[in-house]
């Protein structure tokens, strides 16, 4: 009866904004724009409780490159580039920022983090201003924790925790509890491996 339930909310939430995914469709096939993506983000990311994650939930499953309808996305959270996805059973807090990310399954985003799109999009090799954006995806490995307010620049591997107010600089293995700012690894499993 749950699993019947789930898909019948689904299912509504589905219909309810069928008529912004049209209107993403028509973007995507028109233009490379993504203001009309970033709009109707912005616009869902407006409605509170549980109706609004429900229906941020539908909306991205199909406009993401690869998003699960199984998620909880917070009020105020908005994905700005459709190259991006979400893994099932993850839940993303309030008044997230999320650019090009590709997050796993059951990761857990605490309020205000922040994903942009890599660490250098406005800077070639040489350090010089570039008139264009320069997008890194970065990763987020499944069952990981991200604390209040970190600011991810980098991957983060498999059931790592970045705690609060970190900022990921460089890119944390699997198994890292990493914080500060820059992040710094606390805890390794690698680490833990060897001392038994």
């Amino acid at each position: 009866m749950k699993a019947f339930l789930k898909k019948a909310v689904y299912v509504l939430s589905l219909v309810i904004v069928s008529p912004l995914i049209f209107i993403d469709r028509i973007e995507r096939w028109l233009s490379k724009s993504e203001q009309a993506f970033v709009f109707m983000a912005q616009l869902l990311g407006l409605v509170p409780g549980l109706a609004g994650s429900c229906l941020r939930a539908a909306y991205y499953s199909a406009t993401l490159d690869a998003a699960s309808s199984e998620v909880h996305i917070g009020f105020g959270t908005i994905f700005c580039h459709r190259d991006a996805g979400i893994g099932r059973h993850s839940s993303i807090g309030m008044h997230c920022i999320f650019g090009c990310v590709r997050i796993g399954e059951e990761v857990m985003f605490a309020n205000r983090v922040s994903i942009p799109s890599g660490k250098r999009q406005h800077l070639d090799e040489t350090g010089e201003i570039v008139p264009t954006t320069r997008r890194t995806t970065i990763q987020v490995g499944s069952r990981s924790w991200i604390g209040e307010g970190a600011i991810i620049l980098a991957d983060v591997g498999e059931n790592c925790v970045v705690g609060a107010g970190s900022v990921v600089t460089k890119a944390l293995t699997d198994g890292t509890t990493a914080a500060g700012n820059p992040a710094k690894v606390l805890r390794s499993m690698a680490e833990d491996g060897n001392r038994g």
